[in-house]
Order: C-alpha cells, then structure tokens, then sequence
C-alpha cells in the first residue's frame, strides 16, 4: 500500500512544482487527513476547481467523517462581479458539477471577504495529538484544479512548521470573520501584510549590499501591475 503522508510530512517539508509533479500527492494527502482520526479540521480557501473536483469529493469525506470543514468560495473568480444575485444559489444551480455538494454533507461554506477577491491558495489542517494542536499547512500559488495543474508553472509548499501553522489559523479566523489580517509575522497577506513587507524585504537586500555584503532578490511572478 501507498505509505503515509502525514507522519512524512510531519518530519520534513513537501515541495511539489507543477506540472512537473503531479497533484496527485496533495489530493492523496487530502484524503488521507479526511480518514485520519487524529485530524479534526480542515479549512481551505477554493478559487477555481475543475469540473468533477476530487478536492471537493474529499473535503465531503471528511465532513462525512465528522470533521469540522470549513471552505471560503471565490465567487469573484468565476462570476459577473456586478451580477446582483444570490451568490450562493448561484453556485448552487451553475454549470459546476460538483459530484456532492459540500454543503449537503455540512461543510461550512463561505463567499469571500466584502471588496476584496481572495486569491490565497491556503489549507489548514488541524490534528490533535498528546502534545497538542499540530498544524500541517499547505501554501501554494496554484488553484486546486487537477486540470491546471497539469498545464501550469505553479508551487506548492506543505509543511509541519508550527509556527506557519499558527498563523494560517489566525488567517482563516480572520476570513471566518470577514476581516482582513492585520499583521502577520511568516506568511505575507494582501492587503496590509504583502506589498509594504516585500518592499521591505528588497530594502534589506540593497542595504546588504550598500554594507559590502552579498544580496540576493529573485521573484517568479505572472505579471507585475504595479508602477
């Protein structure tokens, strides 16, 4: 049989590149944590998914297997932003087949902060362990899309890093309550914590390098908007 991902990842940090590595692993890991009994949450935030989405057929799983899920829906993803309609109903009766929908099986789902699109790619998952709450975190650039993934130059990054973990719960609490975060210490989130702290981070390296020490800045982005 396939060995274990969790106890894997719990030793050591996960990168995948796509489309070089396959999503695959990810969803494995997602099914996993839906049959584990130590797991006890899963939060992700969904922006486009394919068609028939195994990472929704998973997330069922584990609502099914008496886990708390909760997911925020983009809906500025994927819908006319000046449609004024009942998003939820919408998604509802839309041409996405989900297989199940999430919220028969009690998932908790939620539509996006007000103004705001939220692009993250972010997934929290919570098990209770006799030291504690133990976070695995998944951070990505890409959408939890088997399709794309297959096409698309994107990372994706799943660590045991408490401390990540930590502040990925404090992320989805504050989405939980429409709110943006404020301040961040690890993970960089727009709108407050992500342009003003990379603007940082290339100011650190040119006085590195003002000092006669070595600096390093290296970005791989898909466009850049800003003057």
């Amino acid at each position: 049989g396939k060995s274990a991902l969790i106890p894997q990842i719990m030793k050591k940090d996960v990168l995948l590149s796509y489309p070089f590595e396959n999503i695959k692993s990810f969803i494995n890991l997602l099914n996993e944590a839906a049959r584990d009994d130590s797991v006890v949450s899963i939060k992700m935030t969904l922006y486009r998914l394919a068609d028939k989405s195994q990472i929704v057929d998973a997330l069922v799983d584990a609502a099914e297997n008496g886990k708390e899920v909760v997911v925020l829906v983009e809906l500025r993803a994927r819908f006319d932003e000046q449609n004024n309609i009942d998003w939820s109903e919408r998604l509802e009766e839309s041409n996405i087949e989900y297989s199940r929908k999430p919220e028969e099986a009690g998932c908790r789902v939620i539509y996006g902060l007000n103004g705001y699109k939220v692009h993250s790619k972010l997934c929290l998952i919570s098990r209770k362990t006799d030291k504690g709450v133990s976070y695995i975190t998944q951070i990505g650039t890409g959408n939890y899309n088997e399709k794309t993934s297959a096409l698309y130059t994107d990372l994706l990054l799943i660590t045991a890093n408490q401390e990540i973990g930590k502040e990925a719960a404090e992320v989805f609490a504050a989405l939980l309550k429409g709110e943006v975060v404020e301040k961040s210490n690890l993970l960089l989130v727009a709108p407050k914590c992500l342009q003003n702290r990379v603007l940082d981070m290339i100011q650190e390296e040119i006085d590195q390098v003002k000092q006669g020490k070595e600096g390093y800045i290296g970005i791989k982005i898909n466009s850049l908007t800003d003057k």
